[in-house]
């Protein structure tokens, strides 16, 4: 499964787009070895949970 990652180091920052995630099993593990214990807060948003409102239409043909 792919995943959004969103994430901070302090929680005054806003959640931020950092990368994409595929995992299977155990995406908290996957996701602490990728990003390292640095942050304070990893979000996973898992990428059929998205709902694109608007998207470039090259993606929309190839993805």
């Amino acid at each position: 499964m792919r995943y959004l990652v969103f994430a901070r180091k302090a929680y005054a920052e806003p959640l931020r787009y950092q990368d994409v995630l595929e995992a299977e099993g155990n995406p908290k593990g996957k996701a602490e070895q990728a990003f390292g214990e640095e942050w304070l807060e990893v979000v996973l948003v898992p990428e059929t949970a998205v709902r694109w409102v608007v998207r470039e239409r090259e993606e929309v043909a190839h993805g």
